[in-house]
């Protein structure tokens, strides 16, 4: 179901009591770009891949979240759904955020409906923006019941000591204004409207009206849609037709907050639910959510970790899941759709799904692949299958040993040692002097990169591009003795803490930049400018 302007405030109730029914959710989220990973190195650790996917991606933003909703049956074995799709879209002049070409035209490929997202995409907004919206709307209906209690305490009386005198030139604009309101009060016209007035000549008709027509009719400002001000002039009404009055008004405008929170009362109540989220390659997806939802992210990577414990105490990755060796042998590849493809076949079996309601149902017949809400059904589907190997007991999801081996660990793309964030604890520390960067001729392949390493025994070899690696030695214990001894012909060599420093820093002033390309990376140092390969599309 997508859910937009048009039926959020609608589908609220039903969204929350759906998030409180059920056993655990899947999400995923369309951005406005990707992060750059390009100086994202395959030794980083988990801590400095954080800190640079933060700054890498500080402007992008989520325009599309899937959230489906899974319930486990215990009678039956039965697993029910509901899925959605909402569009979210930056509400206010204040709002700035950048968008990446390529995943724009990416997601217009698929059949993004950009139309939808600009015209009714939900607002939203963090924990200290909300608490001032609530506190400025709290503030002004206080002052309309304060008001109100005046109104009920005047003794008819006017203090002429306070009146503003009418300059000649407004003279005749004031006694058309005065004609009108009479006229207004022999008429059958539920109000009137005095529009194309400066904040002067309002002050001047509020003092008119309160000593000509005090007892007749009742004056407030509106807004119009130009943004304009403008004086609403209505008959006298009694105390209870005020109080109703004011009842109506409050409850409008907590229902136009509600729109203002927008997305974010959903994420509040998926918090609040401290159930199993589950998503595929799922960083980009719970940065975004707490940036956008909750709080900026901090640079401090504990304190980010206490922020994700504190929101989402149990996730669960499943990209993560499928480096399970069991499960590996069984699927190829970990990228979401061939995932979901291995999963349908044996050995795994997945339980019967269904869906209770036609306007949540999503179909694999019609494939909608970077549709969140569809991607977010996948992630889902794809955990109950690999769960199937496991012979996870989905009645008690959260006292699996297996799964929980995997829970709260994110899992981290071109990181070659500790591949995963562990939120609640630290993840394993490792020595990396046994790793070195090397530069070689552009003719040199694998076998002569073994070879120049052969008195350090066995290495393994992770390509950079044509003409530098990263190697690394099986025998630690051979690291200090590399850079004394190794034949340095044709080559240049330093310790991978050297050359993440020259990363840093640069080299000889000038910087250096590793680019993504679809399988490998490229080093660019200086003015030397290579041209990374045009992704073919965005896998998860």
């Amino acid at each position: 179901m997508d859910i937009t302007t048009k039926n959020f405030i609608g589908q609220l109730p039903a969204i929350r009591q759906t998030i409180r029914e059920a056993n655990f959710f899947a999400i995923d989220g369309e951005f406005t770009g990707l992060t750059l990973d390009q100086n994202v190195l395959p030794f980083d650790t988990p801590e400095e891949v954080y800190l640079k996917t933060i700054e890498n991606s500080a402007d992008f933003i989520i325009i599309q979240l899937g959230l489906c909703a899974f319930q486990v049956h215990p009678e039956s074995g039965k697993v029910s759904y509901k899925c959605y799709n909402f569009y979210c879209y930056p509400k206010g002049r204040v709002h700035i955020f950048t968008c990446q070409g390529e995943s724009m035209r990416f997601l217009a490929e698929h059949g993004f409906d950009f139309n939808k997202l600009f015209r009714e995409g939900l607002s939203y907004c963090g924990e200290a923006e909300e608490e001032r919206l609530r506190a400025e709307c709290k503030d002004k209906q206080a002052l309309r019941a304060a008001a109100l209690d005046a109104k009920e305490e005047e003794n008819g009386e006017n203090d002429s000591l306070n009146l503003v005198p009418v300059p000649p030139e407004e003279e005749k604009w004031m006694g058309d204004i005065s004609k009108r309101i009479d006229e207004f009060l022999k008429s059958d016209e539920k109000d009137c409207t005095i529009t194309n007035c400066n904040g002067f000549q309002r002050k001047l008709v509020y003092q008119m009206i309160d000593s000509q027509f005090k007892k007749a009719v009742s004056a407030s400002s509106v807004s119009l849609e130009n943004g304009h001000k403008a004086i609403l002039v209505e008959r006298k009404r009694t105390k209870e037709q005020d109080l109703k009055l004011e009842e109506e008004r409050v409850v409008q405008e907590n229902e136009s907050l509600e729109q203002m929170v927008g997305l974010s009362l959903v994420m509040q109540e998926l918090s609040k639910a401290k159930k199993l989220i589950i998503g595929h390659n799922m960083l980009l997806d719970l940065l975004f959510v707490i940036r956008q939802f909750f709080r900026p992210l901090t640079p401090n990577y504990q304190d980010f970790k206490k922020v994700v414990r504190e929101l989402f105490p149990l996730i669960l990755d499943t990209k993560y899941l499928c480096t399970n060796g069991e499960i590996k042998t069984h699927v190829y590849s970990s990228v979401l759709g061939h995932v979901f493809e291995a999963v349908n076949k044996a050995p795994f079996n997945i339980p019967e799904v269904i869906c209770e309601s036609e306007n949540h149902k999503c179909s694999t017949d019609h494939m909608k692949q970077h549709d969140a809400g569809y991607d977010a059904y996948l992630t889902g589907m794809c955990f109950l299958g690999l769960s199937s190997l496991l012979k996870v007991d989905l009645k008690n999801l959260t006292r699996d040993p297996v799964l929980k081996t995997y829970f709260n660990k994110i899992f981290l793309l071109r990181v070659s040692e500790v591949n995963y964030i562990y939120t609640h604890g630290k993840e394993p520390s490792f020595s990396r002097e046994h790793v070195f960067f090397v530069l070689f001729p552009e003719n040199w392949r694998h076998v002569d990169i073994v070879n120049r390493f052969r008195d350090y025994g066995q290495v393994h070899v992770k390509w950079v591009n044509s003409t530098s690696a990263f190697v690394t030695l099986h025998n630690r214990d051979y690291a200090s003795h590399v850079i004394k001894s190794i034949d340095k012909a044709n080559i240049s060599i330093c310790t991978l803490n050297q050359f993440k420093a020259k990363h840093r820093l640069g080299l000889n002033g000038d910087t250096i930049v590793i680019l993504p390309t679809l399988d490998t990376s490229i080093l660019i140092t200086g003015s030397e400018k290579a041209k990374p390969k045009k992704k073919k599309n965005r896998q998860r």
